[in-house]
């Protein structure tokens, strides 16, 4: 499964640019905003690098102790050090703009999502980021939650959810929504759909599931059109714009 500090590197502009001495800014980010560390560590910073079997700096304890005083980068604290607040505001602008930047069309055109619910759309764009970055996992996976959340939502589109609920109210994993989907009398599922279903629960169970797993593009690329065929032919079913009507 796809760890947070991975998820976390595909908001980071120009992340494969970076020199390791950019990217400990960047981790000692996450350690203290998104990991919750009272202070951050040489050890832990390391233990970033590890994780993302990048090269580390050479020597990251000298690093943080040249970077530290009152002009610093880091502010030392008892225990390890804190990121000054100005670093700490830029990179959270930082991480936040990257996905108000454009993607390309050559993963799918995200003009497909143009009126389904900013999440969704917000999902499919995340997604798309990932592809133009060169993080084919994180797209696999992305590519996964967005698939089972359009055959959930195709569901409680018709007022049929119940079928897709476990005895404890929880919604089926993606290997039981995907014949459920496809066995469904409300609508008329297109031949070709299931076998890119199938394809995408697949790569995105590797991605997420198996540690020996590295995706890469030409995973994705043998089924991109088949994956645009999918996402058309379930947002069509949906008919977001009548749904919201129905509901006013």
């Amino acid at each position: 499964m796809m760890t947070e500090l991975e998820i976390f590197v595909l908001r980071i502009p120009e992340f494969k640019n970076k020199t390791s001495g950019q990217l400990i800014d960047y981790f000692a980010f996450y350690l203290q905003q998104i990991n919750s560390s009272e202070v951050f560590t040489a050890a832990q910073l390391k233990y970033c690098f590890d994780e993302l079997s990048l090269t580390p700096y050479s020597n990251i304890s000298s690093y943080l102790s040249r970077n530290t005083g009152k002009s610093g980068k880091y502010i030392k604290r008892k225990g390890g050090y804190v990121l000054n607040r100005v670093i700490k505001e830029r990179i959270a602008t930082e991480v936040e703009e990257i996905l108000e930047r454009p993607v390309s069309t050559e993963l799918i055109d995200l003009s497909l999502f143009d009126d389904t619910p900013y999440y969704l759309k917000t999902i499919a764009k995340e997604m798309i980021h990932s592809y133009d970055s060169g993080f084919y996992n994180a797209t696999l996976v992305l590519m996964r939650k967005l698939v089972e959340t359009l055959i959930i939502e195709c569901f409680e589109r018709y007022g049929i959810e119940d079928v897709i609920k476990d005895a404890n109210g929880y919604f089926f994993y993606l290997s039981d929504l995907i014949p459920k989907y496809l066995e469904s009398s409300k609508w008329n599922s297109s031949r070709n759909i299931n076998s890119c279903l199938k394809i995408v629960k697949k790569y995105g169970d590797l991605s997420a599931h198996n540690r020996r797993f590295l995706a890469k593009k030409t995973d994705i690329t043998g089924f991109k059109f088949e994956l645009r065929q999918a996402l058309q032919e379930i947002i069509l079913t949906i008919d977001y714009s009548n749904w919201e009507k129905d509901k006013s």
